[in-house]
């Protein structure tokens, strides 16, 4: 992490999902060698590498912990890429050998840009906070937009609580809040998208009036890929539990 980044369903459509409670229980996804130049490297870390928790043609997920007192060690960022704060702490960062910044509140649910950072801009984080941190990194594999057009503006619902996060040429990222008994309002996804689940709860779909199969248990830094549905098939996502559904939704252009 870095101050580059400051002011700075269970249904068809679900391509690849990942569901997760804590570090040792993540669903990790076969790393290809099309993904390591995609992938960050923590090295003073026990598990340096993470999990991959979603991968494709498009991009790659990575979950990452951060202990309290632990510092990352130097490390690389390819750039193209944001980060998804499911717990959030205290960051402090180091350039070169010198302190860049100390003590930066990252709530959870953050969510930030990364540019690029070369390895020897000896550029690394730490969390000097006294609660781990668990992120997960969104990184675009494609150098240019893969959008073939119309379609892909923010994501409508009509009844939920919707916040631009994130807006480039590259892609729009929004949070979704649900409050318990809440609805989005019937959509479709016209997009190659990502959700990324922040705040777990129970989710239930359904497509007019007929509700779709059972609930479903959703826990922090469950991450889903969507390929689109078209302009025929909207569905309508709920939360059928006792306590919001936060989401972060990302459109790649």
């Amino acid at each position: 992490m870095t101050l580059f980044r400051k002011p700075c369903i269970v249904t068809a459509l679900f391509v690849t999902a990942a569901t997760v409670s804590a570090q040792d229980s993540v669903w990790s996804v076969p790393v290809s060698e099309d993904d390591r130049p995609f992938l960050l490297h923590y090295p003073n870390l026990e598990n340096p590498d993470g999990r991959v928790v979603l991968t494709n043609e498009f991009v790659v997920l990575q979950r990452l912990w951060v202990p309290a007192g632990e510092w990352e060690g130097i490390h690389s960022h390819p750039g193209n890429q944001i980060y998804v704060h499911i717990m959030g702490g205290e960051w402090s960062g180091r350039l070169g050998g010198e302190i860049e910044y100390w003590g930066i509140a990252s709530p959870d649910g953050e969510v930030g840009w990364m540019d690029p950072i070369p390895l020897s801009a000896g550029h690394e984080s730490g969390n000097t906070g006294d609660t781990p941190i668990d992120l997960i990194y969104v990184t675009l594999k494609k150098a240019g937009p893969i959008a073939d057009g119309a379609g892909h503006g923010d994501q409508s619902f009509s009844d939920a609580f919707v916040d631009l996060l994130i807006e480039n040429e590259r892609m729009i990222v929004q949070r979704v809040r649900l409050e318990p008994g809440w609805w989005t309002g019937p959509h479709v996804h016209t997009g190659r998208q990502i959700i990324i689940y922040t705040k777990g709860g129970t989710r239930s779909e359904r497509r007019g009036d007929q509700v779709q199969g059972l609930s479903k248990a959703i826990f922090p830094g469950s991450a889903v890929w969507i390929e689109g549905t078209g302009t025929s098939e909207a569905h309508d996502v709920g939360n059928s539990g006792d306590s919001p559904l936060e989401f972060v939704l990302v459109t790649i252009k």
